[in-house]
């Protein structure tokens, strides 16, 4: 019977020899998101699927036709695990697709959110604690976007060029992240200009600068560490006749050259991005920095001079207040003074007891300190927090690298530890099934608009995982660097979804006279040469295959469309990788995995007797074997005649019934 428990029999399985060693039982597919997923998995089964995903596109709380794991209770996860177990495929999970990225971006309010990034987090450790339970093991996929980035320019050493729109050379746009506050805090773009002074140089080009009375040059303090052109010192400026400060608008590109020049002048090498991007950033920043700086010492002198004033009217106020005491009150008169101030056209100006006087210009002198007090403190604030900012701030695609690292690092421990708990209930008798494989986070290129999506990109996400896990091991559990690093890349790999990798093909920068067909090819070239890199260097668990043309994530049968889907499998399965999922679309969920055995060239699509048939594909497909629906009817010579109908002979059930009772 071993040979029948599922509908590749073994005639069928000894007839199909697909192209380069592959077999129906190769491919998986994922269940249909909007159907209960017990009777989706039955469907998938049916279909002769060897391997099955469970997806998902509920989040929070489940509703009708948005299933979430959570919207499957204990019952219903062993009665998935049973009928996998019974029918001997493996499963698998796919979060839900609401979940873009662990940094927890949020580009409408401008920052990287952590209430949205635990909730990512959560969204995921529901899907591992639905794979722990209600399959067998594996992927628990989901999909990245972690950050804004820009394409052009942005992978060189040879590799090929995209762009993303017209003019991204001129317009592409460099995102700045604060990593205290987790806002973007600044973005730069080629054409963005700076009213750079003109400084004052000598004959040999050096910049002159402010000197104090011994010809020291004058360094402020507050600006030493952070001003990384002229570090705290005061350049002075060239002027016009009239005195006005001379300015040229310059552009980010060309301060990039004349700090490229700084950089190799003062430390012998290049800058890199960031370093360019913060300087610009800095000399963006720096006019307010300097108004909010200066705001803060030109009052911080008033300030002083009025603490000054005060101690002369005490001291004023202190002498005639022992005067009064001594001159007879009717002689008081001859101290007092007139105000010329208070005078005016028309009437005498005011007379002045010295005493009360002085003692209203104390009680202005007490709220202009105060008030002197807090423009200097503001001033000096502000400039310290922008200071601080700046220092601060980091490329927001980095940051974002930092931020889903994390995250990645405490789900692929729990992933690590509902693995264990899985195999403890095995063994304990309280589950039918042990978990053939173990449970991983699978993070999956997604659009290329954000960042994760590149081949590159995906790499440094699952190394960067892999890293926050193995430190969180060691330092939590007191692991071994070797059996830390052995289950970080045991828990985290990435998912490959050719359909997403064939959607940088819009982006793909042509050569100067090159054809179409000479283009594609160079892409394809790309591709498989990116993907082969990650599947060889052991970052990559999971394999979704799906077609489009290049435009949009369209979900068509293999061979549909142009991604080299053929090539990249060959690749992944000649590496030792066998988890082939193909998901289906909106237009062929019951034809995408036999359109994709008919791509690798099984031949069961057209099975022919020689002078007795000629059946064809659609013959197959559009069959029964093509169908998830149950048989309503027992037909021709099996069908009982009226006269045997009813207990205690054909009860009337349908076949898939007494199927289910029988089990």
């Amino acid at each position: 019977m071993d040979d029948y428990y599922k509908p590749q029999s073994r005639e069928l399985k000894e007839m199909d020899k697909m192209e380069k060693d592959f077999a129906i039982d190769n491919f998986g597919a994922s269940t249909n998101p909007f159907q209960h997923q017990t009777e989706a998995l039955k469907a998938r089964i049916f279909h002769g699927a060897n391997k099955i995903e469970f997806s998902f596109f509920g989040t929070g709380k489940s509703q009708e036709k948005q299933f979430t794991p959570g919207s499957f209770g204990k019952r219903e996860r062993e009665d998935m695990l049973n009928l996998a177990g019974y029918n001997k495929v493996e499963t698998s999970t796919h979060a839900t697709v609401g979940v873009q990225g662990l940094s927890g971006l949020n580009m409408q309010q401008g920052k990287f959110d952590d209430q949205m990034r635990k909730q990512a987090i959560d969204e995921i450790k529901r899907a591992i604690d639905f794979a722990s339970e209600a399959t067998t093991g594996g992927a628990v996929v989901f999909h990245s976007g972690e950050a804004p980035r820009y394409m052009h320019g942005r992978w060189k050493n040879g590799d090929a060029e995209f762009k993303m729109y017209p003019e991204e050379e001129k317009r592409k746009i460099t995102y700045l992240a604060d990593p205290l506050t987790k806002r973007l805090v600044g973005q730069i773009s080629p054409i963005d200009k700076i009213a750079k002074p003109i400084l004052k140089t000598n004959e040999n080009g050096d910049v002159i600068y402010l000197k104090d009375e011994n010809g020291n040059e004058v360094i402020e303090n507050q600006l030493k560490d952070f001003d990384r052109m002229h570090h705290g010192k005061i350049p002075l400026y060239e002027t016009d006749e009239e005195g006005n400060i001379k300015t040229e608008l310059i552009t980010f590109e060309e301060f990039k050259k004349e700090r490229e020049k700084d950089y190799l002048k003062e430390h012998n090498r290049k800058p890199t991005e960031e370093e360019l991007v913060k300087d610009f950033f800095h000399q963006q920043k720096f006019v307010d920095v300097m108004y909010s700086l200066y705001f803060g010492i030109g009052h911080e002198k008033e300030y002083n001079e009025a603490l000054e004033r005060r101690e002369k009217i005490i001291n004023s106020l202190n002498f005639y207040k022992e005067l009064k005491e001594k001159v007879p009150e009717k002689d008081w008169w001859k101290v007092k003074k007139e105000d010329p101030r208070t005078a005016d056209l028309f009437f005498p100006p005011d007379v002045e007891d010295p005493v009360k006087y002085l003692e209203k210009r104390l009680g202005q002198n007490e709220r202009q300190i105060a008030n002197i007090k807090e423009l200097a403190l503001h001033g000096r604030r502000t400039a310290t927090e922008q200071l601080d900012m700046v220092r601060r701030a980091k490329l927001a695609d980095k940051f974002a690298v930092t931020q889903s690292a994390q995250s990645m690092a405490d789900l692929g421990v729990y992933a690590w530890q509902q693995t264990k708990n899985a195999k403890k209930k095995f063994k304990q008798g309280k589950r039918n099934y042990d978990l053939k494989n173990d449970i991983y986070i699978a993070p999956e290129n997604l659009f290329p608009e954000t960042y994760g999506s590149h081949p590159d990109e995906l790499k440094n996400l699952v190394k960067q995982g892999r890293d926050a896990m193995i430190k969180k091991l060691k330092s939590n559990y007191g692991m071994s660097d070797a059996k830390a690093n052995k289950l970080a890349q045991k828990h985290i790999k990435a998912t490959i979804d050719i359909g997403h990798m064939n959607v940088w093909r819009k982006y793909f920068v042509s050569n100067p006279n090159e054809s179409l067909e000479e283009r594609d090819k160079r892409f394809n070239k790309w591709l498989l040469k990116k993907t082969k890199t990650l599947v060889d260097e052991g970052y990559v668990g999971h394999i979704h295959i799906n077609d489009n043309f290049g435009f949009h994530d369209e979900h068509l049968s293999a061979g549909d469309g142009n991604a080299p889907i053929k090539e990249f499998i060959e690749q992944a399965k000649d590496a030792g990788l066998n988890e082939f999922i193909v998901e289906s679309g909106s237009i062929n969920p019951m034809r995408a995995m036999p359109d994709a055995w008919h791509h690798f060239g099984s031949p069961v699509y057209h099975m022919h007797v020689p002078g007795v048939t000629a059946d064809t594909w659609s013959d197959f497909w559009h069959s029964y074997f093509g169908k998830t629906q149950k048989p309503r009817y027992i037909v021709g010579s099996y069908s009982p005649s009226q006269d045997f109908r009813g207990a205690p002979f054909y009860s009337g059930l349908d076949l898939e019934g007494l199927q289910y009772f029988d089990r």
